[in-house]
């Protein structure tokens, strides 16, 4: 359960950020007065992410109360992104201590900066991570990836209500917030996470799903998303007869915030670089 989440909530994330697979459908009438239907209001966020090519992102994650335990991690990132390179700082934080480094990512290259040392990986850029989520997730990410495949998943995957927004950097917006369906949430547990549910685990499933709450602002006249958010938070204890959902005490949550749409995103690769391995290898060297 725990991994079917967090991939979910991470492909959801992905799509509004990069769209960079946009159909060439712009919705370009979500009406001025009136709140538009939630998946229009979706697939015109993510045309027009599509048509600036970039943004400003400020990223939170946070998972907590996790593996029988009361820890809580926790991931940021700040920086700008667009479908073909990412520069910006990020940091890990964890029970006892914050790891932060300087990310640098093109198409097939990821350079880390850490305590002053540049270090690099192939293989490992955008398309590469893009082309991995496709393999695993074939259909979902094509779907989420597109205007018009994203407008039918929405409607599909949550349910809620548009109202009025609050007004982001003087621009008004409309606000879509909801929850996962539970049916829905039930059928991708078995197809994506390979569990076998049983009546019993469904019922309790609908009870996970309920706790959720995505939340999604998208300017009214422009139409480009200013903050995509996803929690999950399971009531602990639940009773589940598969042992793959028995992990679900937890909630795990991401926010996306973006801004300053357009701007050039590119970087010059860092010289004296050592393999990434390197750096993996001295930091769980202390673990062994």
């Amino acid at each position: 359960m725990a991994r079917f989440a967090s991939a979910l909530a991470f492909l959801c994330t992905l799509a509004v950020i990069l769209g960079s697979a946009g159909c060439g459908q712009r919705f370009e009438e979500l009406g001025a007065g009136q709140p538009p239907p939630p998946a229009d209001l979706a697939a015109a966020a993510l045309s027009a992410l599509e048509a600036a090519g970039s943004a400003h992102v400020v990223f939170d994650g946070e998972l907590a109360a996790t593996l029988g335990t009361e820890a809580q991690f926790g991931v940021h990132f700040e920086g700008d992104l667009s479908k073909d390179a990412l520069v910006g700082d990020g940091e890990i934080r964890f029970p006892g201590g914050t790891i932060g480094a300087r990310l640098l990512v093109g198409e097939h290259d990821l350079y880390v900066r850490f305590m002053g040392t540049w270090y690099h990986a192939g293989g490992a850029g955008i398309r590469d991570a893009a082309a991995l989520a496709k393999a695993q997730n074939d259909d979902l990410l094509d779907d989420l990836m597109s205007a018009a495949g994203l407008r039918k998943r929405f409607s599909e995957l949550f349910e809620g209500e548009v109202t009025e927004g609050p007004v982001v950097d003087g621009v008004e917006t409309w606000q879509f917030e909801g929850s996962f369906r539970a049916d829905t949430f039930a059928n991708f547990a078995e197809k994506y996470d390979n569990v076998q549910l049983t009546d019993k685990d469904r019922a309790l499933l609908a009870e996970v799903a309920a706790a959720s709450r995505l939340t999604l602002v998208v300017g009214r006249e422009d139409r480009l998303p200013r903050s995509l958010a996803l929690k999950l938070d399971p009531p602990r204890g639940l009773p589940f007869e598969s042992d793959k959902l028995r992990n679900t005490a937890g909630s795990f949550s991401v926010r996306v915030d973006l801004s300053d749409f357009g701007k050039d995103v590119s970087f010059e690769a860092p010289k004296d670089v050592k393999p990434l391995d390197a750096l993996i290898e001295q930091f769980f060297s202390g673990f062994g």
